[in-house]
């Protein structure tokens, strides 16, 4: 990644890994879930950081960090 500083490197890590483990979370979330309001919400805050963890990945030119 040219350009970036290793902390910066390390704050994009550390970003991604935050989304996916939102992404994990509200998807299970979603899944236990009977009741349809709650089901969906929690369905929405998924895709929500589904959308941020794709935007970083666009930022890094399509190859994550992991």
């Amino acid at each position: 990644m040219a350009g970036l500083t290793q902390a910066e490197l390390m704050q994009l890590r550390e970003n991604l890994s935050s989304e996916m483990l939102m992404i994990q979370k509200f998807g299970f979330y979603a899944n236990q879930c009977s009741d349809p309001q709650l089901k969906q919400l929690f369905s929405s805050i998924q895709q929500a950081h589904q959308r941020h963890y794709n935007s970083l990945i666009r930022h890094l030119g399509g190859q994550p960090l992991m």
